[in-house]
């Protein structure tokens, strides 16, 4: 039973080369048939390998960039000297060496120190982000910080040295008096606690993509592995009839088998340069084909743009390398790293540089084109049969595998006709070198053959290779390959070239003048448009591939300035060739294209009834004919001829027997139209029916109808199968987006432009079949996974194509935004009649009337685009405008945050006139940008009806986005494991959100998100500022108030809800971040002082009775934990400013949900106080709980200072610590009346009553409701032995006793807002301390 057809465009057999066959066609691909299956599996395998090589080359972290572009990594130069000594040893012997990296440290840190050191350790860098150490270096250093453990192949030579140099050192020679001497250990055990913090870092973010690398490279060596099994069994006989030699002679089995040989030396290419072994320098920038480096860069498109005056220097850094040993170091202990050797010898760095080249071609194609390599080593580390590359090297240069003589049936056109065996040859050729090198005959019939007229050839999927630098270093190829490579030749191949562009141009538009093409006229000349089509893509193959070349010799002829000026004969004008003319004929191609395919098609659906059709009308015709003959009917002026009435009878029945249902060949219908047509040819003859002029029209018309027939029956699907083939252009799809910005150039002329883009688009379509057809026809699952990669990267290109329409759309509406914002006065309520002329501003307003009309132009353009199909994914131009100008929007504003949210805190700010004069320009910068944003808003509804989108929608959606994202990002320095930008949800390929470098002086701060953070940390520094709860906002010593509900409310303005909400949950994690360290410094500092803590606790039981001697206790405990109180202090008012920023910006958010979301907030309080009502656990899914609990905080719903941070072990000790806390700060304190809160005695002393206290509140939530009542027991003893003591004293000096008098008022209204902020009752309190006690002391002087 014989298979489906092999349908392969670009790389497989043609089902039109199949049909040629007729019933000859081959079993080999039957289902039945093992060995074909087989075959196929490999080929299919092969090319969902590439596909997967093209992915993971998108992918690559950019931590091992970074890491390749330094030198080698770890340990110091003894192990380096050290590896190159061992010379190359086995992968195996390195792998006993190798340290887990979750191994822990060799014992516990020295403990020998004072609690105060530890402390001061501890806190030391509290000011600073968690990844303080990388923090103020761009994202891209970022990723430097992994390098010192991301080694290369030298490390498997001495892993003990590599690892050594990652370990913390000993304590030998700790002894040292030397005060120098001594700190170098402590700073060498630090670096390397960084470096194992590191490492688990970059385990948890990496390693599933570092196993997919290793995987990757595995699936390499087993295609190769597979592939020799497979030719093995075929030479032993294990497939019965089949040897390599008979599975060539079959049509299907040669293709696959060349195929699969191909396939294998594209694999190992396509490695080689995607994932590379060298990185580019672009002027001290690396240039990184990685789309997440890419977001990274500086530029808003995150793209780096390559002039011809650049010049690229290369450093070594073997990518593979490392990703290979960091899977060695991640999995070595609990994975299987048995294939370790292979890998590494399949993947080590060949040590190949990319030539330097004089032209700026080579810069553009990166990525696309292929450069010279050590071909040498790369084909001979696991190499193929060399009986099996003869054997496919001598079927390539003798056979025509894939039968394209009807696509390309003259013989000018051979070398296009056998491109994709060039291509196979070219790559299969590297595996037997010495014919590349020797066989000087054989080279020369395979350039006769294939390369007497082009030299840059086409690889695979886009990526080309220049063969006049290939073929250098091969004597035997360079020489045959010189023989038609003379600079007369090229040029005489660049002239003809510019010729047959000129010639087909004005084919082209002389085929699409509108009304041109029609049925009948594409039957009558389908040979000439087809001809016309063949030329057409020739033209253009080869002007696009030759423009790519690298070598300097020829490059200033292909790609000349002003090129050479030529005269066409045919044209009798002059034609000079440049990227212009070379765009237009692939528009005009394409569109011819586009209308033939859809003729042909509707002309082979309707055949039949085009063939009914005029056989109906022929026979009507012929019977007219012989009534006409008859002479009974009254008009006709003609006698009665028998002869001629019988005769028109039998020829009407003669075409009513043509039936196109009959099993005829049609050849033979053909024939008898033939005779029909002759047979009315020669009745014209006769006197009688020649002299009547109405006879002979009615003959001719019958005749036209029979040859229309004809045409009719010969169309098939072979001819829109040899259209296919010859509008193929998998080879241009890199090229062309060389060709992008003259496509905009056009566009932004002429709009109208865009109609020819949707043929343009399906042309390029083209280039999906290749890949995927071979696994399409296995069946295999992964034809939708290979198809759906290659059909996003062509959706890409369409949408960077089309994206100048949206571009320009939105550079016409900042100018819309610019004018309503600057310009048009804002309409009161009221306006006075005499005024109205001056409120309207009818120039500005016509202004925006025209642009308005300018954006429905540009839109109507895209609009009317129909939708494509593009393999598996349909471009909708109405998507695509939409995602254009949401990622102008988003570019736009995303720039205008960066750029306006900047704050300079100097180092002068040291004062109170400097910080008023910041906090001044930050609320500059915010009304500023409120009113840009304003603006953009109101542009878009102004313009949201001629674009056909919801404006508002819009502005929100992705207002939020950024928002979200942004926030996002400044949270990875409070996590280890990372958000990245492929894993957020609020990241997208199709509308990026583009990053920033960091700025000078917000290094620490990730993006504007973090920087309005600090700058509201800093300007309610409680060094220069008080807070008062009553006025709702901190104050300067001066009196003027520096962030209040009105500083919040013009953010609110600037950064809107969704940016508000995102600040508070910045400062959610910042206090998280501080109180998981003071949980920390508590286990290792003051777990220490566990003794004296139960020792305190013991004296001050029970706390409702006076201890005795209560005061020595007191001042006893006090000393004793004096050097825990700078770290607490520091948390307790980081924590407490954070908690009341929130408080402020929660009124915020009521406030403004109030105003413009009453409805909203009345419902969202409702179905909060339903579940909190309903006194079970929440039901449903966390995304749907996460969503409402977001929607509270939106709309103001809840106190901060009841949030629950984390969860933790109870900490003993804690209460006791906290009245001692409070004894500590109390005498730096004192009360301010006019601010209602206690404020710093000292200036410039960084202490704050109420940030303290809600610090202590937050601090004592996260516990057990116990330990709040256990502190104000201890600090209500406090308060009772304290006036006791007042009273003893007050009669003694009246200084010690005023002090006295001081502590005690400040502790009862630390107290007191204490249990106000808490939420507290006073009758808590009161239980401890009478109330009446409490009203005397408060009247203290």
């Amino acid at each position: 039973m014989a298979s489906e057809p092999s349908v392969s465009k670009g790389n497989g057999a043609s089902a039109a080369a199949v049909a040629a066959n007729g019933n000859n066609s081959s079993t080999f691909l039957a289902p039945e048939n093992l060995c074909g299956q087989t075959l196929l599996t490999l080929v299919g395998n092969g090319h969902s390998l590439l596909a997967d090589i093209r992915i993971l080359s998108e992918r690559v972290p950019s931590a091992f960039w970074a890491a390749a572009s330094l030198s080698s990594p770890g340990g110091g130069g003894e192990n380096k000297e050290g590896a190159k000594k061992k010379g190359d040893s086995s992968v195996n012997d390195g792998g006993s060496f190798m340290n887990n990296i979750f191994h822990s440290s060799n014992g516990a840190t020295s403990s020998s120190s004072s609690s105060s050191s530890s402390a001061s350790k501890y806190y030391g860098e509290m000011d600073s982000t968690p990844s303080s150490s990388s923090s103020k270096k761009n994202d891209l250093e970022e990723a430097k910080k992994y390098a010192p453990f991301l080694f290369d192949f030298s490390y498997l030579h001495n892993p003990e040295g590599w690892e050594a140099s990652l370990a913390p050192p000993t304590k030998e020679g700790s002894n040292s008096s030397d005060d120098n001497a001594a700190a170098a250990p402590k700073e060498k055990e630090k670096e390397s606690e960084s470096l194992l913090e590191l490492e688990r870092e970059f385990a948890v973010n990496h390693r599933q993509s570092v196993e997919e690398y290793y995987e990757l490279f595995f699936s390499i060596y087993k295609y190769q592995q597979e592939l020799n099994r497979f030719v093995e069994d075929l030479t032993k006989g294990f497939y019965i009839q089949y040897t390599v030699e008979s599975v060539l002679l079959d049509l299907d089995g040669r293709a696959l088998l060349c195929e699969a040989v191909w396939l294998y030396g594209v694999m190992l290419i396509l490695m080689e340069r995607v994932l590379p072994v060298c990185i580019p320098f672009i002027h001290g920038r690396f240039h990184i084909p990685n789309k997440s480096v890419l977001n990274q860069t500086y530029n808003r498109d995150g793209k780096i743009q390559c002039v011809a005056s650049i010049v690229l220097l290369f450093v070594q850094g073997p990518i593979r390398e490392r990703l290979i040993i960091a899977y060695f170091r991640l999995f070595g202990r609990d994975g299987d790293i048995s294939r370790i050797d292979v890998i590494c010898k399949l993947c080590k760095s060949s040590s190949t540089t990319p030539p330097a080249s004089a032209s700026s071609a080579s810069f553009s194609s990166h990525r696309t084109h292929k450069y010279p390599m050590d071909e040498d080593k790369l084909f001979n580390r696991y190499p193929l049969p060399v009986e099996l590359i003869r054997n496919v090297v001598g079927c390539l240069v003798s056979d025509d595998i894939y039968q394209q003589s009807s696509a390309f049936p003259n013989i000018d056109h051979r070398s296009t006709r056998l491109s994709r065996q060039a291509s196979m040859l070219y790559v299969i050729l590297f595996f037997d070198p010495i014919v590349l090198r020797e066989e000087s005959a054989k080279m020369r019939e395979i350039v006769d053959k294939y390369f007497n007229d082009n030299w840059v050839i086409h690889i695979y999927a886009g990526m080309t290779a220049d063969l006049s630098l290939e073929w250098d270093r091969f004597p035997a190829a360079k020489s045959a390959l010189d023989n038609v490579m003379q600079v007369g030749n090229v040029k005489r191949m660049h002239i003809n070239n510019a010729k047959l562009i000129g010639q087909c141009m004005a084919e082209l538009r002389a085929y699409l003048t509108m009304g041109i093409l029609t049925d009948s006229f594409v039957l009558d000349n389908r040979h000439d448009l087809l001809n016309c089509l063949r030329r057409c893509n020739i033209a253009v193959r080869w002007r696009v591939l030759h423009r790519r070349t690298t070598n300097a010799k020829y490059h200033p002829i292909i790609c000349a300035k002003t090129e050479e000026i030529t005269t066409d004969p045919k044209l009798g004008g002059v034609f000079a060739v440049n990227d212009t003319h070379v765009v237009s004929l692939i528009l005009l191609t394409s569109q011819l294209e586009m209308q033939l395919k859809e003729i042909f098609r509707e002309l082979l659906e309707k055949k039949e009834s085009i063939w009914i059709s005029c056989r109906t009308k022929a026979c009507s015709y012929m019977n007219d004919l012989a009534e006409y003959f008859k002479g009974d009917q009254t008009l006709a002026r003609v006698s009665r001829h028998d002869g001629l009435v019988q005769w028109f009878g039998s020829m009407a029945g003669e075409i009513r027997d043509l039936a196109y249902e009959s099993g005829d060949h049609f050849t033979v219908t053909g024939r008898k139209i033939q005779l029909c047509v002759q047979a009315l040819e020669e009745v014209e003859q006769y006197d009688l029916v020649d002299r009547d002029v109405q006879v002979k029209a009615f003959l001719q018309e019958a005749r036209g109808m029979l040859l229309h027939m004809a045409r009719a029956v010969g169309i098939n699907e072979g001819i829109c199968e040899d259209i296919r083939w010859i509008s193929d252009m998998s080879y241009g799809v890199e090229s062309m987006k060389t060709y992008v910005k003259i496509i905009h150039t056009r566009v932004s002329k002429d709009p109208s432009n865009v109609s020819l883009l949707q043929g343009f688009f399906l042309k390029l379509s083209s280039s999906l079949d290749g890949p995927v057809e071979r696994l399409k026809q296995l069946k295999s699952p992964e034809a939708a996974r290979v198809t759906e990669y290659y059909s996003s990267q062509l959706v890409a290109f369409v949408r960077n194509v089309l994206e100048i329409v949206p571009a320009s759309v939105f550079a016409i509406m900042v100018q819309m935004s610019d004018i309503i914002e600057r310009r048009l006065q804002k309409l009161p309520q009221k306006v006075e009649g005499d005024k109205l002329l001056a409120y309207a501003q009818l120039g500005e307003r016509y202004k925006l009337a025209m642009m308005a009309h300018e954006i429905s132009i540009f839109a109507d353009g895209i609009l009317d685009m129909e939708n494509t199909v593009i393999g598996s994914a349909q471009v909708n131009p109405r998507d695509l405008l939409d995602e254009g100008l949401r990622k102008e929007l988003v570019s736009h504003v995303s720039e205008l945050l960066n750029n306006l949210l900047q704050f300079d805190f100097s180092a002068d700010s040291e004062s109170v006139s400097s910080m008023s004069k910041h906090q001044a320009a930050a609320m500059r910068s915010l009304s500023s940008l409120s009113g840009r944003l304003e603006g953009f808003q109101a542009a878009l509804e102004c313009v949201e009806d001629y674009v056909c989108m919801h404006g508002l929608k819009l502005w929100h959606e992705e207002l939020s986005r950024i928002m979200d994202y942004n926030v996002e990002q400044e949270v990875n320095k409070y996590l280890l494991k990372k958000v990245l930008d492929a894993d957020s949800k609020f990241q997208s390929d199709i509308v990026p959100i583009p990053r920033f470098p960091r700025t000078p002086n917000e290094p620490s701060c990730i993006n504007f998100m973090g920087r309005i953070v600090s700058m509201l940390i800093k300007i309610t520094d409680c060094q220069y500022t008080t807070y008062s709860l009553e006025k709702n906002g901190w104050f300067m010593t001066d009196g003027s108030q520096v962030c209040g509900l009105k500083a919040v409310s013009l953010l609110r303005k600037a950064i809107g809800v969704y940016g508000l909400t995102g600040v508070d949950r910045l400062l959610c994690y910042r206090i998280l971040h501080e109180l998981h360290r003071f949980v920390k410094f508590f286990r290792t500092n003051v777990s220490k002082q566990g003794v004296l803590l139960e020792q305190l606790r013991d004296e001050l039981f029970p706390e409702w009775k006076t201890p005795k001697n209560a005061v020595a206790i007191y001042a006893s405990g006090s000393k004793k934990t004096e050097m825990l109180m700078l770290p607490m202090l520091t948390c307790f008012r980081r924590v407490g400013q954070a908690q009341l920023l929130r408080r402020m910006i929660r009124f915020e958010l009521q406030r403004s949900a109030r105003v413009d979301a009453k409805m909203l907030q009345h419902t969202v309080s409702t179905y909060n106080a339903a579940l909190l009502s309903a006194q079970q656990p929440l039901e449903g899914q966390p995304d749907d709980i996460k969503n409402i609990c977001d929607m509270t905080v939106a709309v103001g719903i809840g106190d901060p200072l009841e949030t629950i941070f984390m969860k933790t072990d109870p900490l003993e000790g804690l209460p006791v610590l906290m009245l001692f806390f409070v004894i500590n700060v109390c005498p730096k304190l004192s009360y301010h009346h006019l601010l209602g809160s206690l404020s710093k005695v000292k200036g410039g002393y960084p202490i704050d009553g109420w940030p303290i206290i809600a610090g202590i509140s937050t601090l004592l939530k996260q516990f057990h409701p116990s330990y709040a009542k256990t502190f104000l027991a201890y600090v209500g003893q406090f308060i009772r032995v304290s006036v006791q003591t007042y009273a003893a004293k007050r009669q003694g000096k009246n200084e010690e006793a005023s002090r006295v008098a001081s502590d005690l008022k400040n502790s009862m209204v630390l107290v007191q807002q204490f249990c106000d902020m808490s939420g507290l009752p006073s009758s808590a309190f009161y239980s401890h301390v009478p109330q009446y006690i409490m009203e005397m002391c408060s009247e203290l002087p």
